[in-house]
This record gives structure tokens, C-alpha cells and sequence, in this order.
């Protein structure tokens, strides 16, 4: 008896070149589509966070002018931003909140590549800054004179810290210097030069530093105005911005009670033009008294509850 073998007949079996081209020509989609994902998200990435930093960059540029001069701060802030790769028509600033608040906006369209593939040929993208300009309440480098707190006029000379000519026996021994961060002259003349490198704030006590001084004092002042570059053409009214000769000094409450080294109270911050020491006898040793001229500007700086007194800081809130 023969016996027949039957032979199933596979849905594969034969010739599977078809299926080999099939399965490439869908992973080639699928590889395409992937190439399409990593390198157009990729773009978006790059230009999303250039555009990020330019609207950064404007608004805290622009509300270092804030709240004295709006309109500049606009014009300032349209500036940066096209310096930082923005279009200056697709930038749009707002000032709000006072004269207190800006926001930069801006959009850029950006052309994309493999997903043109899948009919998207452009994508685009915003971004959004907002910076507070707000009284400085706590700060680190101020030069170690205390002024009385009382309401300063701006670019009117003051005295930061006095002289036993101009006024005998003032405070009581003290004069208008501060032991900031350790006692004695040295340490005074110091902090002079160089600033206080802690953190001040409003509600900090500090101790006085007794005494004229005379030669400390003039050759700490002699030294900051040797480092502006830029006098005489660097004035109150027009200075370069981080001028040695611009000092920010604690306004302080409670001299009128201290005697001989005492504890006086922080209330605030205000910035000063160094203009010089005044001259009270022979030598350095008559320079004791510190002349000033009352500014107001914007400083990088902890922003908080304080007395106003024309010193403000900035930071970015969105």
C-alpha cells in the first residue's frame, strides 16, 4: 500500500521578497518619523531657550530703570532682547503694577525639516519674562558709614561720615563709622576700600567704630576714587554703572543715642557718589569728613519691607 504525504501549504512559503519589501519600506516611515521627532524637537529645544534667555535678559535689563523712567525701561528692553537674537516687532513690553513690574514677551517662528514630511512645516514658539524692581532690604558690600535716616534729595551733598570740625563731638564720639565685620582702624579702612562682604538687612544691629579716624578714612576714599577710570568725565549725574565712586551705606536709627561704641539698628540702604573727603586741617590727617551726593538707582539686591530710601533692587518673577 503507498501512502500519499500531503504538504500544507504555508502563507509565507515561496518566494517572500514582497514581504521583505514591505516590512523595509515600514521601517524605513518608522525610522524616518524618529529622525523627524529627535532632530525638529531637538531645533525647537535650542530655539526655545534662546528665545528664553533673550526675553531674560530684556526684562532685567529693562527694569533697572523702573520706576523712575518707564519709557526708557520699554526702549531698553526692546533693545536687549533683538541683542539676544530676538525680531524687535515680534517683541512686545508691558509696564505695570505701579511702574514697578515688566514683562517682556516675545514669538519666533521657527522652519522645521523632516516634519515637512508630515505637513509641518513650521512651528511657533513664545516665551515670557516678568522682572519687580523693589526697596533693597538686605545687601552685601556696603562701606562702613552710617547715615542718619531722614529724607535725602536727590543729588544733594551729604556728609557720610563727619569730622570733629564739623561737628564737635558728634554722637557722642562717633562720628559716623561702623565696625563692620571686626574692630579698629585697619579693619575700617578696609571695608572702605574694599566693602563689607556680608549680608546686611533691615533689622540688623551693628556696632560703631568711635573715633575720627582722619587717616584711614582719606586713604580709604583716596583709594576708591583712584579706581574710577573714568574721571572726570564720571559725575553724579553721569557715571558708568559699578563705578568704584558709587558707595551703597546702611541709614541707621539710633546714634542720637549711642555713646562711645554702641549698637545702632539698620532701617534701610542708600547710594552715595563718593565726591571726596573735606579737607579740615594739615595732611591727610584733617581729611576726616566724607562727601556724598544722594543717588537713586537700581541694584542687583534682596528685595523686602524697608524704609525708602531711593535705593532699589530687581529680580525676575516669571
Amino acid at each position: 500500500m503507498s501512502i500519499k504525504r500531503w504538504k500544507r501549504q504555508l502563507p509565507f512559503s515561496g518566494d517572500d521578497s514582497g514581504a521583505v519589501l514591505v516590512m523595509t519600506a515600514l521601517f524605513l516611515v518608522v525610522l524616518l518619523g524618529f529622525s523627524a521627532l529627535v532632530v525638529d524637537v531637538s531645533l525647537l529645544y535650542v530655539n526655545r531657550q534662546a528665545l528664553v534667555n533673550a526675553v531674560d535678559a530684556a526684562a532685567l535689563a529693562g527694569v533697572q530703570d523702573l520706576p523712575y523712567s518707564p519709557a526708557m525701561a520699554m526702549e531698553m528692553a526692546k533693545q536687549y532682547a533683538a541683542n539676544n537674537g530676538a525680531e524687535r516687532d515680534q517683541v512686545s513690553v508691558t509696564v505695570r503694577n505701579g511702574d514697578c513690574e515688566i514683562n517682556v514677551s516675545a514669538v519666533r517662528d521657527v522652519q522645521l525639516y523632516f516634519s515637512r514630511l508630515f505637513g509641518l512645516g513650521q512651528q511657533r514658539l513664545h516665551a515670557s519674562a516678568t522682572a519687580q524692581v523693589g526697596i533693597i532690604a538686605a545687601y552685601i558690600g556696603v562701606v562702613p558709614f552710617g547715615v542718619v535716616e531722614q529724607n535725602f534729595i536727590y543729588g544733594e551733598q551729604y556728609i557720610l561720615k563727619h569730622g570733629p570740625q564739623t561737628q564737635p563731638g558728634h554722637f557722642r564720639g562717633n562720628f559716623g563709622a561702623l565696625g563692620l565685620g571686626g574692630r579698629g582702624a585697619s579693619n575700617y579702612e578696609d571695608k572702605i576700600k574694599y566693602g563689607y562682604q556680608e549680608r546686611l538687612a533691615v533689622g540688623d544691629w551693628v556696632e560703631t567704630e568711635p573715633g575720627n579716624m582722619a587717616g584711614p578714612t582719606a586713604e580709604g576714599v583716596k583709594y576708591r576714587l583712584d579706581q574710577c577710570q573714568h574721571y572726570p568725565k564720571c559725575t553724579w549725574d553721569s557715571y558708568v554703572p559699578g563705578c568704584s565712586r558709587v558707595v551703597i551705606v546702611p541709614v541707621i536709627r539710633g546714634y542720637d543715642k549711642a555713646n562711645g561704641r554702641d549698637d545702632v539698628e539698620i532701617v534701610g540702604f542708600a547710594a552715595f557718589f563718593l565726591e571726596g573727603t573735606l579737607r579740615e586741617g594739615k595732611g591727610n590727617s584733617g581729611s576726616s569728613s566724607v562727601i556724598g551726593r544722594f543717588l537713586r538707582i537700581v541694584v542687583p539686591g534682596e528685595l523686602g519691607e524697608a524704609g525708602d530710601y531711593g535705593l532699589r533692587g530687581y529680580k525676575l518673577i516669571g
